[in-house]
């Protein structure tokens, strides 16, 4: 019997995922990858360290050697652009240095990610306007970077991959601007309160914020971007950098297979799209929101590796589910760490969740120690039965271990009152007898006990 042929479109961080878990299967397979690029398995979350010049080469982001993947797989086909896939017949149909080529499959992976959002405004076809989701694009802000004439950048869009890059230029000796239409920073995953300390902490760097305006036309001098014209006000820069936000790359399936409200393709807990034969993973398909109990699109590497090792394993005939998605984030600002899961008190008004919050702030460290730092916590919990829905960290201690505890509550839906009497460890080096997690929890039921005198 031969083996089965898996043909993966994208040898991004979701595709290589899948390739990877198959190949550790224990089961013969024939797997083809094919990849527009050259450059696969790039890291792209180290491109604010690559603007900041504070590394030596840019390949130590790669984690994948093109010359021994080549070896491992039945083919890999790079540089290649997949114009079509013949859904009937199955196979994908694609060109590359070789011409129009073809390859048939029993399954197929889409892993095609998603590209960044252009505003499709006046001026947008300007030089000087830069997206920084690949490697190339990169390395030419970079470039661009080491003119004296370029004085002033301009960044659009104030979620956490604006404000890293931000900071990465700034440390370049750049005058840097962010703008945002929205009332503060990282909205999609922090309230106003960090949203505050994130802005303190840029504008203490000499980063200028135009927050709650709106970007409407780009304005050029010999081709090059000049201005940038907003519904406040002209505003003089030298280079424009696009971080607002992401589509799903779905063309390829866009009239076969069922598509979520962005375009993303939808996936069921097998990752399996409305053809059984097609596993979507990454950025161009949906995740299964574990608060809000419907399905979501979330763009980030974590979650499309899980989704890649359910797709791999249900290919290899295991019958392995996805356990949901609470969009966990993490970003460092200048020294402080700010970590966020589930849902803000802003998403649980916009989605019309009954929700409390309590906010919480202590040091991390009992005082007698010397090394120490202030945690700032939020808690968002269902008002009626008490689960965790969210929560959000801001502490220069590292609080990783602490977010990943409370990620997981959220997914088993842990009640504040369980948190209240949860086992945590005490060592100084690390926290106080009394952790912080708990004391917050235990102030919900002081600023419930307020509530109900009045």
């Amino acid at each position: 019997m031969s083996a089965e042929k898996i043909v993966i479109v994208g040898a991004n961080h979701a595709g290589l995922a899948v390739a990877r878990n198959l190949m550790d299967s224990g089961k013969e397979f024939e797997i083809t990858m094919i990849d527009k690029s050259d450059n696969l398995g790039y890291l792209s979350c180290g491109t604010p360290l690559l603007l900041s010049n504070e590394i030596n080469s840019y390949r130590n982001f790669f984690y994948v050697d093109n010359e021994t993947l080549r070896k491992q797989l039945a083919a890999l086909y790079t540089e290649a652009l997949v114009e079509s896939i013949d859904f009937r017949n199955k196979k994908v149909i694609f060109r590359d240095k070789q011409g129009l080529q073809g390859v048939k499959y029993d399954k197929l992976v889409l892993a095609t990610g998603a590209s960044q959002v252009s505003l499709g405004i006046n001026g947008n076809d300007l030089r000087g306007i830069y997206r920084i989701k690949n490697l190339n694009e990169g390395l030419e802000v970079n470039q661009r970077l080491d003119l004296n004439n370029v004085k002033n950048v301009a960044i659009i869009g104030g979620g956490y991959i604006g404000i890293e890059v931000a900071e990465a230029i700034q440390k370049r000796g750049k005058h840097v601007t962010i703008y945002d239409a929205n009332p503060h920073l990282m909205m999609s995953h922090y309230d106003e309160p960090f949203g505050r300390l994130v802005e303190e902490r840029l504008r203490e760097k000499g980063i200028d914020l135009c927050l709650e305006e709106e970007v409407q036309s780009y304005v050029g001098k010999s081709g090059r971007i000049d201005q940038i014209i907003t519904d406040r006000g002209k505003y003089s820069t030298d280079m424009a950098i696009l971080t607002m936000g992401f589509l799903p790359n779905t063309s390829l399936g866009r009239f076969h297979l069922e598509l979520y409200t962005n375009g993303a393709y939808i996936v069921n807990e097998y990752q399996q799209t409305s053809d059984p034969d097609i596993y979507a993973v990454g950025d161009c398909s949906t995740s299964y929101s574990n608060i809000l109990k419907e399905l979501v699109v979330n763009f980030s590497v974590s979650d499309a590796l899980r989704g890649a090792y359910v797709a791999a394993k249900n290919i290899a005939g295991e019958n392995i589910s996805s356990s949901g998605t609470q969009a966990s984030n993490a970003v460092r600002v200048y020294g402080l760490n700010l970590f966020s899961t589930g849902v803000t008190v802003n998403e649980a008004i916009r989605y019309s969740i009954p929700h409390e919050y309590v906010d919480y702030e202590t040091w991390q460290r009992p005082k007698f120690m010397l090394e120490n730092s202030k945690i700032k916590l939020r808690l968002v919990y269902h008002k009626e039965d008490h689960r965790l829905l969210g929560a959000q960290i801001a502490s220069r201690s590292d609080q990783a271990g602490t977010l990943h505890m409370l990620s997981l509550a959220i997914q088993k839906e842990v009640t504040v009152d369980e948190l209240k009497v949860s086992d945590f460890f005490f060592y100084p080096y690390f926290n106080q007898p009394e952790n912080f997690v708990t004391e917050a929890t235990r102030h919900v039921s002081k600023k419930r006990g307020k509530a109900d005198d009045k």
